[in-house]
């Protein structure tokens, strides 16, 4: 397939690791699963994605897409994709591919996950298994995080909803639809298994903070 596809795809596989990862019906078999994909696609997807189109790196894709599958199948998701199912097709400008949706929502998503210890201690697990930098679980949840947007830049995805294609994604007509937009990512299947709860409140600070790039400070 083509490089954006691979990439949009690679994205939003490594999301379905990470959510799996850090959700709360996570087990060790799933979590065996999820951590061996993060790591595979850390290692692939950016071969993958580059000219020349690297069959090895799309063979290592393909098996870390069906190990994250198997990881998120079992532990299910979290607000990520209840985010990026709520807003994929919402606003009249066009639609946010989902796997894009994933990589602009992922990074604010695991700051604001992270005010939870049981999550900050299951990012750090994460950046210590890929060999990230850090002594706290702080400082190495904001080095996955680092990690993630350098992966973003690379692979040219936009930081946030605003910049997405341009500007597709008029500014009045998403804070218009903001209150139901958030209403309905909570009650998105995917919610329940997040690690930290979220109200319709809350989740539009969020959405804010995907809309203008934003720091996540709550």
């Amino acid at each position: 397939v083509p490089s954006h596809v691979t990439a949009m795809t690679g994205i939003d596989a490594l999301t379905h690791a990470i959510e799996a990862y850090s959700a709360l019906n996570a087990t060790p078999f799933t979590d065996s699963l999820a951590i061996g994909a993060i790591a595979m696609i850390g290692k692939s997807l950016p071969k993958a994605v580059g000219y020349g189109h690297d069959l090895a790196a799309r063979e290592s894709m393909l098996l870390a897409s069906c190990m994250a599958g198997m990881a998120f199948s079992n532990a299910l998701l979290g607000i990520v994709h209840s985010m990026a199912h709520k807003t994929g097709a919402a606003y009249s400008g066009g639609h946010i591919v989902h796997g894009c949706a994933n990589a602009m929502y992922l990074p604010k998503v695991i700051k604001f996950n992270s005010k939870e210890p049981e999550a900050a201690a299951r990012y750090a697990k994460i950046a210590k298994f890929i060999n990230l930098p850090g002594t706290t679980d702080e400082e190495l949840t904001d080095a996955l995080i680092a990690r993630l947007l350098e992966m973003n830049k690379a692979l040219d995805i936009p930081a946030c909803i605003k910049d997405y294609e341009g500007g597709i994604i008029d500014e009045k007509e998403f804070m218009d639809k903001l209150p139901k937009v958030a209403e309905l990512a909570v009650g998105d299947a995917c919610t329940g298994s997040n690690p930290r709860t979220i109200t319709p409140e809350v989740m539009e600070q969020l959405l804010k903070c995907c809309y203008y790039d934003e720091e996540v400070d709550f």
